[in-house]
């Protein structure tokens, strides 16, 4: 792993590390389709065969669900053991506190998105496997925190990392609300959400000095709290507010990497609201359309913004 520089010493960039669970999870979105999933989970029923299949296709299901959290586990470790564990080990295990540090907690908010997409589609494919309702809820969540957990025990083995309480802390939140949108299904008006545009920075990479790629590209990266307004309107105003519009707040960073010298920055917070369009209300009932519409509704599509600090504008087309 090579470093950034910051004032002369060396500082290690952690995002990519949560990105990885992201994207071993939004992998396990190819396998939804082939079990039978539309949009979201099948309802439990408490008995494996009233899910749909003979007795032999959901012991296949099940088979194909496990190879998947296997699979990727072992993708996991296969990668972070040739491109992250393979510097000096520290001379023991160490923890490490790493709040607000230049690109001011975009990896935590990564590690929360992180973690609640990993439980979020864990549940997903075992209850198109037919695992009950708790059961899937339950090991979901474990997989997802076991998931998160061994990369930072492994951190806390090396001297570039060490243990991450505030990255667990962060994994743990992500898990529980997704534990939270399975069992109360009335919450999932409320996500998370994600957008991302291409800093200056990131297209001047070939003429500066240092290492910086999209997962590292914080100052693009944008996570938005994002509430489905008409569903929590009472049933006597919901024809006052249409369907397809949503109320997002914000989280990005000033540039903490500058875009000429590739010299770190200290970023600001930038704080921000918008009113986005809702990709699960597009029209169409076709099974692998409604799981394709559920998957882009995680992303915030392009939309006019207010940004409140550092400073306060009107931004007409934010990504």
């Amino acid at each position: 792993m090579r470093l950034l520089k910051n004032g002369g010493a060396d500082h290690p960039l952690p995002f990519a590390r949560c990105l990885l669970p992201q994207a071993v999870g939004f992998c396990l979105i190819a396998a939804l389709v082939p079990l039978g999933l539309s949009g979201q989970a099948p309802r439990d029923t408490g008995a494996t065969g009233s899910c749909g299949g003979s007795t032999g296709e959901i012991g296949a299901r099940r088979v194909a669900v496990g190879a998947t959290f296997a699979g990727g586990n072992a993708a996991l470790y296969s990668y972070f053991k040739r491109a992250w564990w393979s510097g000096d080990r520290a001379d023991r295990f160490f923890f490490r506190a790493d709040w607000d540090e230049n690109f001011r907690d975009q990896d935590k908010l990564g590690h929360l998105v992180g973690g609640y997409h990993l439980a979020r589609f864990g549940d997903a494919l075992l209850r198109g496997a037919c695992v009950s309702k708790g059961k899937s809820v339950a090991w979901s969540a474990a997989y997802a925190a076991a998931f998160q957990l061994q990369i930072e025990i492994w951190d806390g083995l090396y001297d570039k990392y060490g243990f991450s309480y505030p990255d667990l802390i962060a994994n743990t939140a992500g898990t529980a609300i997704a534990v939270l949108h399975a069992v109360e299904p009335a919450t999932r008006a409320i996500k998370p959400t994600i957008s991302y545009a291409r800093t200056t920075a990131l297209r001047n990479a070939d003429n500066i000095p240092g290492e910086l790629r999209p997962s590292l590209d914080y100052s693009g990266q944008t996570y938005w709290v994002s509430a489905d307004v008409n569903a929590l309107l009472p049933e006597s105003a919901k024809a006052y507010w249409p369907a397809f519009l949503r109320v997002s707040a914000g989280h990005s960073i000033t540039d903490w990497i500058d875009p000429q010298t590739g010299a770190n920055l200290r970023a600001k917070r930038r704080i921000l609201l918008t009113i986005d369009f809702d990709a699960e209300k597009l029209p169409g009932e076709n099974r692998i359309w409604k799981t394709v519409k559920r998957q882009l509704g995680f992303i915030h599509l392009p939309s006019p913004a207010l940004q409140i600090s550092p400073n306060f504008e009107g931004i007409a087309w934010y990504r």
